[in-house]
């Protein structure tokens, strides 16, 4: 069956995902780290409120754009994988656990950068509460998921052909890394660009035909 406009379109909301996040988390630039001293984020969220409220509201926009990017990943996962679709379904819901942790992280951030613009400051408990709930949320429990969505992505890519072979080791390079911990927030840094390059890959390949289900 012939894809529609729409349909061939769809994988490319992983772009706007990664354009988006990238953009949000930029725009309200470089948060305290989670040893610093509690004025230190007081000051973040009281100095850069507007900042921050405009980054967190399109990096929560740029969530809408990964799920409809997971629904895309899910369908040429099942395609190639076939079958009930196991691993298929642990990467779609490693992804929306994905989305649900980063939804919560960016919304506690965007949350102190509020009550600091309504009140003009932000009592340093909330504040350090607030930041290290988002940090936590988005350093450890997101890459966590992320971890799952890679690892089941590469299983299937690498066994059933989902994707190119080398976007398969990269996940699972990817994969590997969010479960060091010291370095897991790597992580963090590089799911936008995976999402972006698997976007780009899966539009490609529509118009690819697979030479393992072509009729001669």
């Amino acid at each position: 069956m012939e894809l529609s406009r729409w349909e061939r379109l769809a994988p490319l909301t992983g772009v706007a995902f990664a354009v988006l996040a990238i953009l949000g988390n930029l725009i309200q630039g470089s948060p305290p780290d989670f040893v610093d001293d509690p004025q230190k984020i007081v000051d973040f969220y009281t100095d850069s409120s507007d900042a921050i409220l405009l980054g967190m509201n399109l990096a929560l926009v740029s969530l809408v754009f990964l799920v409809w990017f997971l629904s895309s990943l899910r369908r040429a996962l099942l395609a190639a994988e076939g079958g009930d679709g196991r691993l298929t379904a642990v990467a779609f819901g490693g992804g929306l656990l994905v989305t649900a942790m980063l939804l919560a992280g960016f919304a506690l951030n965007a949350l102190g950068a509020l009550r600091a613009d309504e009140d003009g400051t932000i009592a340093a408990e909330v504040a350090v509460v607030l930041q290290d709930g988002s940090s936590i949320l988005q350093g450890l429990a997101a890459t966590m998921a992320m971890v799952v969505l890679l690892a089941a992505t590469a299983v299937v890519t690498l066994r059933f052909r989902a994707l190119p072979a080398w976007l398969g080791w990269a996940s699972v390079v990817l994969a590997v890394i969010g479960l060091i911990g010291p370095i897991s927030w790597v992580l963090l840094l590089l799911f936008p660009l995976w999402v972006l390059v698997t976007s780009i890959v899966l539009y490609q390949r529509q118009s690819v035909p697979d030479p393992l289900h072509t009729t001669p």
